[in-house]
């Protein structure tokens, strides 16, 4: 991976929408456009166990929003939607594929990121070419209830181990813009869930 090509290197605010989470408050496609268009970087499709037929469809949608607004979309998990869809990439989690077959798979500029739980995750992420992690959860969050939250000082150890190689870290886990603040004094960029809705005032804290 060239680092200083790697488009998740610029990115700020990554944000995920989630199915659970907008349900019954808008469309995906809207609000992909909406974080678009306030600033947000990135934005990663995650519809656990949603049919591969209307994934696809969502994803192209999103997608040619994406491109025309230069930003990027990643698929969680499915690298055949992905795929289908022409996203910049997908997150891979425990149990999904291996970096080697998703590499073998996309595009050989596309991005594969990952969530790590610990330093030993991340190290192992750089070596298998990922093109960014997400370390945490920094806090507690019901999105992961069987995890304890890590605190900030665990971002700083994974900014600290990976740093030397360039990887690209983003904070994840009960981010909001109560604790952004003092989440971005790691300098780790920023990903969020749950506070998609609040992505306007992150972004205000991030410039500042």
């Amino acid at each position: 991976m060239n680092w200083k090509k790697n488009p998740a290197s610029s990115w700020k605010l990554y944000c995920i929408i989630d199915k659970n989470i907008i349900e019954g408050a808008a469309s995906p496609q809207n609000v992909a456009q909406a974080l678009y268009a306030k600033g947000v970087d990135a934005v990663q499709l995650r519809y656990k166990n949603y049919p591969s037929y209307k994934l696809v469809r969502i994803a192209k949608n999103i997608q040619a929003i994406a491109r025309k607004s230069k930003k990027a979309l990643l698929v969680n998990d499915r690298i055949d939607v992905a795929l289908a869809s022409e996203a910049k990439g997908v997150h891979l989690g425990s149990g999904d594929l291996s970096f080697r077959t998703a590499h073998l798979l996309l595009n050989p500029k596309s991005i594969v990121g990952k969530t790590v739980h610990k330093i030993k995750e991340a190290k192992s992420a750089h070596f298998q070419k990922a093109g960014y992690v997400s370390a945490g959860p920094v806090f507690s969050t019901p999105l992961k209830k069987n995890l304890k939250k890590q605190g900030i000082g665990f971002v700083k150890k994974i900014k600290k181990c990976v740093s030397r190689q360039g990887l690209p870290v983003f904070a994840i886990g009960g981010i909001n813009k109560r604790n952004v603040k003092a989440v971005l004094k790691t300098g780790a960029g920023i990903c969020v869930t749950r506070a998609i809705f609040e992505a306007e005032d992150l972004l205000k804290e991030i410039k500042r």
